[in-house]
């Protein structure tokens, strides 16, 4: 399976492991610019409504399945809405990268 590949499965996985409280899911990095290698990582962004922390704990299990299975490491970064408008509202490096180059997965 090829990294964007896993990259829509994870994000459908995580879909079913967080439910509602799942607003949206980026992939960005390499992968979303088509520049990623056989060592790349898939970097996926999830928006939530409420505890980011909790969530992000949620899906370590899933982040090592996805590398047992598909040697492939997604490394998922979890934020609040709130965390996320915040960075948007300071204009964050990461907050650029993720507009300019992220890819909605997952839906």
């Amino acid at each position: 399976m090829r990294h964007r590949e896993v990259a829509e499965a994870f994000a459908r996985d995580v879909r079913r492991l967080l439910g509602d409280n799942v607003i949206e899911i980026i992939l960005f990095g390499s992968v979303a610019r088509g520049e990623a290698s056989e060592e790349s990582d898939v970097d996926i962004l999830v928006i939530v409504k409420k505890n980011p922390w909790d969530n992000q704990k949620k899906l370590a299990d899933l982040v090592v399945d996805y590398l047992l299975k598909y040697g492939i490491y997604v490394s998922p970064k979890v934020l609040s809405v709130e965390e996320f408008e915040f960075m948007k509202g300071i204009n964050s490096a990461f907050y650029i990268n993720v507009s300019r180059e992220g890819v909605r997965v997952g839906h």
